[in-house]
C-alpha cells in the first residue's frame, strides 16, 4: 500500500468520526432544546394549575358559603318569631349579608359555561327565598307575629332551600369533579416529565448528568407546588401557640363587637393582660417552659370567660380580652376569675417545680368617644397601673 492509499484511509475514518461526532452534538443539543421546553411547559402548567386551584377553592367556600348563609337567614327569621327580639334578626341580616357576597363572589370566579348558568340559577333561587322570607318579617314587625308565624309554614320557602341546596350541591360537585380532573392532569404531566428524563439517562454520562440536574429541578418544582396547595387550604386566624385568635383576629371581632354594642346601646368592655415577670421565666427555665407557661394562663384565662367572650394575643405574652354586653362591674368579675383561677392553679414547670404564674389586668369600657384604639390605649393604661401598683391585680381605666 502506499502512502496517498493510507492518508485516504485516513481521511475518510476522520470524516466517519466528525458524522458521528455532529450527529452526538445534534442529538445533545436537541435534548438540551427539549429540556429548555419541558421546563417552560413545567412551569406554565403550573402557573396555570395554580390559578385554577385557587379559583376552584374559591367556588367551593363561596358555594358552602350561600348554604350557611340561607340557613342563618332562615335562622335569624325563626328567632325573632319565637321570641321577639330584634337582637335576633342580626342573623337574618347577616345572612342577607353573606348571601349577596357569596353570589358575587360566585361570579366572580366561575368559569363560564354550565358552571354560570347553575350560578345565575342559584342567584334566581335566593332571590324567590329571600322575597319568600322577607314577606314573614315584615309582616312579623308589623306586629302581626301569629299571621307571620302561619305564614312560615308554605311550601315556598321550604321547597326555596330544597331548591338552593340542590344547586350549590351541584355546584359543589362539579368544582370537586374539577379538582380530581385537575390533579390527574397534575399526574399526567409528571409521568410525562418523569419518561422524558428516563430517556435522557440512556443518552450518555453527559446528558445522565443532564437529566439529574433537571429531575431534581423538577421535584423541587412540584415540592413548591404542593407546599403552595398546603398554603392555601390553610386559613390560619388562630395564634400558632396558644389556639385563641391571633391580633389580626382579635381586632377584627372588636370592631365588630362595638359596632354591634353601638347600634343595640349595649355595653361592651376590653381587657387586656400580661404574665407577670415572664422575662424570668424564660431567662431561668428557658423558653420552652416560657411557652406551656403562656398556655397554662391562656387555658385557665379561658376557663373563666363567658361563652361570648374572646381572648385574642396581642404579641408576646400579652393578650387582649373582648368582652360584649359587659359593663365594668360585669368585666371586672370576669378578669377577678382569671386571677383568682391561676392563683388556684400553679404552673408545673417540671416533674419536682411549680411556679406561681400571676397576670396583671387593665379594663377599659366603651365610652361614646372611643374607638378600637383608644379602647386598647385605655385598658393598656390601666394594665401598666396594675403592674406598677404590685401586678397580680385588676385596674379599671381613668
Amino acid at each position: 500500500m502506499g502512502l496517498s492509499d493510507w492518508l485516504i484511509r485516513k481521511v475518510d475514518q476522520l470524516h466517519g468520526k466528525a458524522h458521528y461526532f455532529v450527529a452526538s452534538i445534534a442529538l445533545m443539543g436537541t435534548l438540551l432544546v427539549g429540556s429548555s421546553l419541558i421546563a417552560w411547559r413545567s412551569s406554565e402548567e403550573q402557573r396555570h394549575l395554580a390559578t385554577a386551584y385557587t379559583q376552584t377553592l374559591r367556588v367551593l367556600r363561596a358555594a358552602n358559603e350561600v348554604k350557611i348563609g340561607t340557613l342563618n337567614t332562615l335562622r335569624g327569621e325563626g328567632g325573632f318569631l319565637l321570641t321577639g327580639e330584634g337582637s335576633e334578626l342580626e342573623f337574618y341580616f347577616s345572612g342577607r349579608r353573606r348571601l349577596a357576597q357569596s353570589l358575587d363572589e360566585l361570579d366572580r370566579y366561575a368559569v363560564g359555561g354550565e358552571e354560570q348558568k347553575s350560578i345565575n340559577r342559584l342567584r334566581h333561587e335566593v332571590g324567590t327565598f329571600l322575597m319568600s322570607v322577607d314577606e314573614v318579617v315584615r309582616i312579623a314587625r308589623a306586629g302581626r307575629m301569629n299571621e307571620a308565624r302561619s305564614a312560615v309554614g308554605p311550601a315556598g320557602i321550604r321547597s326555596g332551600i330544597a331548591a338552593i341546596d340542590r344547586t350549590a350541591d351541584g355546584i359543589l360537585e362539579n368544582e370537586r369533579s374539577r379538582l380530581f380532573d385537575l390533579r390527574s392532569h397534575v399526574e399526567r404531566v409528571t409521568r410525562t416529565l418523569l419518561r422524558f428524563f428516563y430517556l435522557m439517562s440512556f443518552a450518555g454520562l453527559c446528558l445522565l448528568v443532564l437529566a439529574v440536574l433537571s429531575a431534581v429541578a423538577l421535584r423541587r418544582s412540584f415540592a413548591r407546588e404542593r407546599s403552595y396547595q398546603a398554603e392555601l387550604r390553610k386559613r390560619a386566624e388562630t395564634d400558632e401557640l396558644t389556639g385563641v385568635a391571633n391580633r389580626r383576629e382579635i381586632l377584627a371581632y372588636l370592631d365588630k363587637r362595638i359596632a354591634e354594642a353601638r347600634r343595640l346601646n349595649t355595653p361592651l368592655s376590653f381587657a387586656m393582660f400580661d404574665i407577670d415577670n415572664f422575662k424570668r421565666v424564660n431567662d431561668t427555665h428557658g423558653h420552652a417552659v416560657g411557652d406551656e407557661a403562656i398556655r397554662h394562663v391562656v387555658s385557665h384565662a379561658q376557663g373563666a370567660t363567658r361563652i361570648n367572650d374572646r381572648i385574642g394575643r396581642m404579641g408576646g405574652e400579652e393578650f387582649g380580652v373582648v368582652l360584649p354586653k359587659s359593663s365594668e362591674d360585669n368585666a371586672y368579675v370576669v378578669c377577678e376569675r382569671m386571677l383568682n383561677r391561676l392563683r388556684a392553679n400553679p404552673f408545673a414547670a417540671g416533674d419536682d417545680l411549680q411556679l406561681m404564674v400571676t397576670i396583671s389586668t387593665g379594663i377599659a369600657s366603651l365610652t361614646d368617644e372611643d374607638d378600637a384604639a383608644s379602647l386598647i390605649e385605655r385598658a393598656d393604661k390601666a394594665l401598666y397601673e396594675a403592674k406598677r401598683s404590685g401586678r397580680d391585680q385588676v385596674r379599671m381605666a381613668a
